[in-house]
């Protein structure tokens, strides 16, 4: 399939993308390993598998319908920034 936009999803040849750090942060709550996070135009995106169980998470997020627990979110949300923090900080360094 082509690049098609669905949201804060960019649908690719690998999966979903999206920059959307609490996006991300719920789908891999929810059970949706991050495959790699690739970094486009100083941004990090989030890149998921393509499956059934994304498509339905993808619909209750957007909703307002999804459920994870409060706690795992949180913990998510933390470590997602801080890899962000981590790749972004490489690149500034490696632009010296």
């Amino acid at each position: 399939m082509g690049d098609g936009i669905q949201g804060d999803l960019i649908h690719t040849s690998e999966g979903y993308k999206t920059c959307d750090l609490y996006l991300a942060a719920f789908f891999a709550t929810a059970g949706c390993p991050i495959k790699k996070t690739p970094l486009e135009s100083r941004k990090v995106y989030f890149l998921f598998e393509d499956n059934s169980l994304l498509t339905k998470l993808r619909s209750s997020y957007y909703l307002r319908q999804a459920s994870v627990d409060a706690l795992t979110y949180s913990d998510q949300i933390k470590s997602l920034k801080s890899l962000c923090a981590s790749l972004l900080s490489n690149v500034v360094k490696r632009m010296r």
